[in-house]
């Protein structure tokens, strides 16, 4: 009797232990990656200022749609000229080709720009603004809180994303996502917070939070991932993206407790989705102390939607892949293979070779990324 119900408790235990490993299996898969290119962008002419002011670029969005580069600087751009613009992948460091501004009043109505996304069947660009600003009792921060959206090769005709035609700006999703943020702290909704990340699933828009607090003056740093349902509607002959009002936080990854061996504070700075790989990548980047670096992350559907951990980057030494000197913001796909890496580099005289940055320039990093068919368990 004493065997069997030994027997017995050790095959229940086994059993137990086998579902609790198979459940914590990550699906995603593992890349070793390699900086193969290096540059700058020139953003605009040498000597471009504003009220008198010398302009930086800080470029803080790209997107690669197959034929042009989207970039999109976070700081305001002179009459004739656009926060948002285009390149060719050819010229990509070539400086004496000129951008292409978009310089329909839409997108220099909307200020502070984040990051690009573009949905899995390639039909629709979108761009998301900061939302890390409102001045109460005015409409003269409501610009701050604005994501855009057009018909890729239509980049003419950007629409504003809002439950109606007729908005201008994103403001009437602030609400929402500052009462899914609600903590014991603000219970009533998060008084502030910082969008960094926008990705596309064929259902579903995830945004990154960066930041969120009580003011930009006092908050934590975050890498956290929110999102919601879309569909397409159609108005007048014309694709509307409309959300559904069901909002929720599906990852919320501490940093410091996975890795304790990184600088800190790394934060969230990019999110895409990979439709070669069926994976998302995730950028943390950090400013600290006249210190710049950024570090890449990925991670399957699954595992970002049950809220396990993203899986860090690493080169083929096995050392984390980052870009020391460099604050890297967002990131495109060029192919299945290369990831372009746009740097906002703030005021910062960084270096790339023996290259100095100028104010209209911007850093880039090309990565080289190759996939290791093996699964691990958390």
């Amino acid at each position: 009797m004493n065997v069997r119900l030994s027997a017995l408790f050790l095959t229940t235990l086994l059993l137990t232990y086998g579902c609790k490993t198979a459940k914590t299996l990550s699906t995603t898969t593992s890349f070793t990656a390699t900086i193969t290119d290096e540059g700058f962008i020139n953003c605009f002419t040498a000597g471009t200022t504003l009220n008198n002011q010398p302009i930086w670029c800080e470029a803080s969005a790209v997107l690669y749609d197959g034929k042009n580069l989207f970039l999109a600087n976070d700081k305001d751009m002179p009459a004739g000229q656009s926060p948002v613009f285009t390149k060719t992948l050819s010229a990509l460091g070539d400086s004496t080709e000129t951008p292409v501004y978009l310089t329909q009043p839409t997108f220099s109505a909307a200020r502070k720009y984040e990051d690009f996304a573009r949905t899995p069947d390639g039909k629709f660009i979108l761009l998301t603004t900061a939302f890390d600003r409102v001045k109460e009792g005015s409409h003269d921060w409501d610009g701050y809180n604005t994501i855009l959206y057009w018909r890729s090769g239509d980049e003419q005709h950007p629409y504003v994303l809002a439950p109606d035609n007729t908005s201008t700006t994103s403001m009437s999703y602030r609400q929402q996502i500052a009462k899914l943020l609600a903590d014991a702290a603000f219970p009533a909704g998060m008084p502030y917070f910082k969008i960094e990340g926008l990705a596309a699933t064929d259902k579903q828009l995830l945004f990154g939070i960066r930041e969120e607090g009580k003011s930009y003056e006092n908050f934590s740093y975050k890498a956290k991932v929110i999102s919601v349902t879309y569909r397409i509607e159609k108005h007048n002959n014309v694709d509307r993206i409309r959300l559904a009002n069901d909002w929720r936080i599906i990852n919320n990854f501490d940093v410091a407790s996975a890795h304790p061996e990184l600088p800190k504070p790394l934060a969230l700075s990019s999110l895409e989705y990979d439709p070669y790989n069926k994976q998302f990548w995730m950028l943390t980047s950090m400013e600290a102390n006249g210190k710049l670096d950024a570090y890449l992350w990925t991670i399957s559907a699954t595992d970002l939607y049950a809220n396990r951990p993203f899986t860090l980057v690493r080169d083929a030494k096995r050392q984390p892949l980052h870009t020391p000197g460099h604050k890297a913001e967002d990131l495109t796909l060029l192919d299945a293979s290369r990831l372009l890496l746009i740097h906002d580099d703030d005021r910062a005289r960084t270096t790339v070779g023996t290259r100095t940055r100028q104010p209209n320039q911007a850093a880039y990093t090309i990565i080289t990324v190759s996939p290791q068919k093996t699964r691990r368990s958390r």
